[in-house]
């Protein structure tokens, strides 16, 4: 990959402390090289609600949060675009990066149990089959 090459900054996001290292660290990187930067989310609650009602709720959340990494790219001077996208995590952010895109993404080393066998699978797919190279931050 050559830096030259990237022409957007992907950055998927969570509710997590480390989502917020990569809003930071890949929204100065696209200040840096002045392109484009888009946080998204991925809201896979749908497999699991059969309920329209905390289906919306949680879909508000979500947006919630991306307004407050919105916020946290603009005070670095950075336009950024936000998107909730709906399907499973990793094929998600698979599909929506392109191959000059560079997808900055938070590694959670805190979880246990089955959250840590669930993102370490999102994170290891998304390095094994995206398009784009991945920068992992801790």
């Amino acid at each position: 990959m050559v830096i030259s090459n990237i022409k957007r900054i992907v950055i998927p996001v969570d509710t997590s402390e480390n989502s917020k290292k990569a809003v930071e660290k890949g929204v100065y990187l696209a200040k840096v090289l002045g392109i484009e930067a888009k946080i998204i989310t991925i809201n896979d609650t749908h497999q699991f609600i059969s309920s329209v009602i905390l289906e919306d709720k949680l879909k508000k959340e979500s947006q919630v949060f991306l307004d407050n990494f919105k916020k946290i790219a603009e005070t670095f001077g950075v336009k950024i675009e936000t998107q909730l996208i709906t399907g499973k995590p990793a094929e998600e952010i698979i599909r929506f990066a392109k191959q000059d895109d560079l997808i900055i993404m938070a590694h959670h080393d805190h979880t246990k149990g089955i959250d840590k066998v669930i993102e370490k699978s999102v994170s290891h797919e998304v390095i094994q089959k995206a398009p784009c190279s991945v920068l992992i931050v801790k």
